[in-house]
């Protein structure tokens, strides 16, 4: 595949972190500091949405491998739900009113339903985009390769996501950035297609029924393994940058400051993705992974004891160094486990796999709203006061350094246990090339027949 065509493939990683993060980021903050909802109703609205987007990944993935047109089984899907994904990202960030103007009950209601619209669009375009990277690139280096062109993508959706939504909130209204992202999100969607070359062999495939196919999914000792260790991943992603605006505004004194911390962390992490490509082609993508998981978790710490926006910015600076393989991992190790259960099953099943994935991964949603909802309510934290408490103030600390760090020493610990690593990996790749020579022979024989 060429270099145009990587490109413009890649360029979808925007839409699967522009909306993510903006929501990820803010939502806890928007409606807690801004519209002043419940605390508990909030998290009872991003746990039902985190429920919805568990079963709703499993759902679409299945019916994505199913899927037999002309234009293929993933450009449809994209194509089709591009557009809605603008309107549901407006729709999360433009309530009617606040919890004075409308109750905790109404703006609970407003949320639930439209974060599920939301989910839905965006489960919907992000599933199938994400599931043709196994399918279109096959081996370490060529994964490793585009893995690089899509996390630096990434980094300017991240950026984007963490970084405009408080700076454009001042002029334009939170509204209008919802609105905002899910154009640009669209945009990005739709350049991506230009991009996509599914491959026939696997297109005109037969994926296994439901039963069966849950059955081969969750006795893949990799996938057992990878979807704990991402749901780690996310799981501190989650806390650490949705604690950046409450950081900048009750530690630092500037809630403007998230925008300078964003930056620190991922225009740092940018040249870093060439660094990571390098580690993971020579040593692999398990050990790479430990290493990069490590690096963030002792970046972390420190934390504790900032005091200023300047140690702030180095701090999260050095953390940033670390996060390109922090992001660029879980793609390639999923990759690799989708190949292991091809060679079991003979067929292949991303979608099915990145949306079991989808499922396991989008507790830590839950798990995030109900930490800050626990620490923040233990520690006495009011989102009125200007000056918060010692002891709220140090839970805000403690979910930017210690939780995620204990949670990376246990995703460093299971990620261990991978199995595909030195000779495993390379018979893997091996094995797989073999399959596939044979899967586009018999497709070769069968267009002659015909």
């Amino acid at each position: 595949m060429g270099l145009l065509s990587k490109i413009g493939y890649s360029a979808g990683s925007v839409t699967a972190a522009l909306p993510q993060y903006a929501i990820q980021t803010y939502i806890f903050y928007y409606y807690l500091s801004i519209l002043h909802m419940n605390e508990f109703w909030l998290a009872t609205a991003l746990s039902i949405w985190a429920v919805w987007n568990a079963v709703n990944d499993p759902i679409f993935g299945y019916l994505s491998d199913r899927t037999h047109s002309r234009w293929g089984r993933r450009r449809p899907w994209i194509a089709a739900f591009a557009i809605p994904l603008a309107f549901s990202t407006f729709l999360v960030f433009g309530p009617p009113g606040n919890a004075y103007s409308l109750g905790d009950f109404y703006l609970f209601v407003w949320l639930t339903l439209s974060i599920i619209f939301y989910d839905t669009c965006y489960t919907i375009v992000v599933l199938n985009w994400t599931a043709l990277m196994p399918e279109m690139f096959a081996t370490n280096r060529e994964r490793s390769q585009v893995s690089v062109m899509r996390q630096t993508f990434s980094v300017f959706g991240l950026i984007a996501g963490t970084a405009l939504p408080i700076a454009l909130s001042v002029t334009i209204g939170w509204a209008a950035v919802g609105l905002a992202v899910g154009v640009m999100s669209t945009i990005f969607a739709l350049v991506s297609l230009t991009g996509i070359r599914e491959k026939k062999e696997f297109a005109v495939e037969h994926t296994l029924p439901p039963i069966a196919a849950m059955k081969h999914t969750f006795t893949n000792k990799s996938f057992v393994i990878f979807v704990v260790y991402n749901f780690i991943v996310q799981y501190v992603i989650a806390v650490a940058i949705g604690a950046l605006p409450f950081f900048a505004q009750f530690i630092l004194g500037d809630a403007g400051l998230t925008i300078l911390l964003s930056l620190a962390l991922f225009l740092v992490a940018l040249p870093f993705f060439l660094l990571w490509n390098r580690i993971n082609v020579r040593i692999g993508p398990r050990t790479s992974a430990i290493i990069s998981m490590l690096w963030v978790g002792v970046c972390l710490v420190p934390i504790l004891f900032v005091t200023n926006s300047t140690m702030a910015v180095v701090v999260i600076a050095l953390a940033g160094a670390g996060v390109g393989g922090f992001m660029m991992m879980p793609d390639i190790l999923i990759s690799f486990t989708i190949d292991a259960d091809e060679l079991k099953t003979g067929v292949r099943r991303e979608g099915a796999y990145f949306g079991f994935n989808a499922f396991v991964m989008r507790f830590a949603v839950v798990a995030q709203a109900w930490t800050y909802a626990l620490i923040l309510y233990a520690s006495g934290f009011d989102e009125l006061l200007p000056i918060q408490t010692d002891g709220a103030l140090f839970a805000i600390r403690l979910l930017m350094s210690i939780v995620p760090a204990l949670a990376i020493l246990l995703g460093a610990a299971v990620i261990s246990r991978y199995p595909y690593h030195g000779k495993t990996l390379d018979d893997l790749q091996r094995e797989t090339e073999a399959l596939h020579e044979q899967k586009r022979g018999a497709l070769a024989i069968e267009d002659r027949q015909q």
